[in-house]
């Protein structure tokens, strides 16, 4: 394996100009986004299992992806500056992968959200989750596990059935953010692309980075958990807005001297020689102090229930 560090780096000091001006405009959008949100945070109603997420493609626009159990089934928007609008895009085969996945009969188009037919929308996936016997079915396994963290994140207490652990997802306004990055991790090896963080979360103070694998599957876990926490710390500390960043991931205080970013790899028990394989290498190989800062690199092995997932131990109890 080789030196990630130094492939990062590479890639960055190549794509530095062109990274800014993306991530410059990332920026913007998700501020105008949180702005709209907070303007109408009583139609941004999370109608659970139904959650809002934001992204950095949709907020331009005043898009937001609606999703059930992480899959998309429609997207919200403000028309004429008042009202919220359920749409199901034709484009993107909402109607077509809701009636196969979820036996939900509306048809693409726009509908008000406080309309008969939203109501009749939102009811049908409250039902479909409660009537559940197993666990929902979505294009994308990832995505079912990546919402039901995000649920216990997002709980009061009794996270993921650890006492005491508090971590909070980052928000916009409320509703999860899904964050891009320049840099991707496929296949374990950082590229010049649209990566993407499965979770970004606040954990006692540091910024927390999840790399989530479905039951069973491991998949070059550990490097990719590394390379979007070290493509984070670029973006805090190698851009103009890096502190504008750190404002909007949900921190008043300025950036400090030390950062430490927490890579967590969210996997079952029967993958822990895979991880620790991976573990290996990366450590006789790749830096995890880089400058004043530091990669903390840890595990968290999971059970997923119906509705839930718990851990079967706090993952991060040896730095507690």
């Amino acid at each position: 394996m080789d030196n990630l560090a130094v492939e990062i780096k590479n890639i960055w000091e190549k794509n530095k100009a062109e990274f800014e001006e993306r991530l410059d405009d990332w920026l913007k959008r998700l501020e105008e986004g949180e702005k709209l949100i907070r303007k109408d945070r009583k139609q941004f109603h999370q109608w659970d299992p139904l959650r809002v997420y934001v992204s950095v493609t949709k907020a331009k626009s005043s898009l937001f992806s609606l999703r059930f159990f992480g899959q998309e089934v429609a997207e919200l928007f403000e028309k004429d500056g008042k009202v919220i609008t359920l749409r199901l895009n034709k484009r993107k085969r909402h109607s077509e992968n809701n009636s196969k996945y979820f036996r939900c009969t509306l048809k693409n188009g726009d509908y008000d959200w406080r309309g008969q037919e939203a109501r009749e929308f939102r009811s049908h996936f409250g039902k479909k989750a409660i009537s559940s016997k197993g666990k929902p079915k979505v294009g994308v396994p990832e995505h079912r596990i990546e919402s039901k963290f995000i649920q216990e994140m997002l709980g009061p207490s009794g996270k993921f059935g650890v006492p005491n652990l508090k971590i909070r997802p980052v928000t916009i306004a409320g509703c999860p953010l899904q964050f891009p990055t320049p840099i991707s991790a496929s296949k374990g090896r950082p590229k010049k692309g649209y990566g993407n963080i499965d979770i970004l979360a606040r954990h006692l103070g540091r910024l927390s980075v999840w790399e989530l694998k479905k039951p069973n599957t491991y998949n070059h876990a550990a490097s990719q958990a590394y390379i979007y926490a070290l493509t984070l710390l670029y973006i805090l500390r190698h851009t103009k807005n890096g502190a504008r960043w750190y404002r909007l991931f949900g921190y008043e205080r300025q950036l400090p001297k030390r950062l430490v970013i927490e890579a967590v790899v969210g996997i079952t028990r029967d993958k822990e020689r895979s991880f620790n394989n991976e573990k290996g290498k990366l450590e006789r190989n790749t830096p995890f102090e880089i400058g004043s800062d530091r990669i903390a690199l840890y595990t968290a092995y999971y059970q997923e229930g119906t509705h839930s997932i718990t851990l079967e131990e706090d993952p991060f109890r040896e730095n507690q």
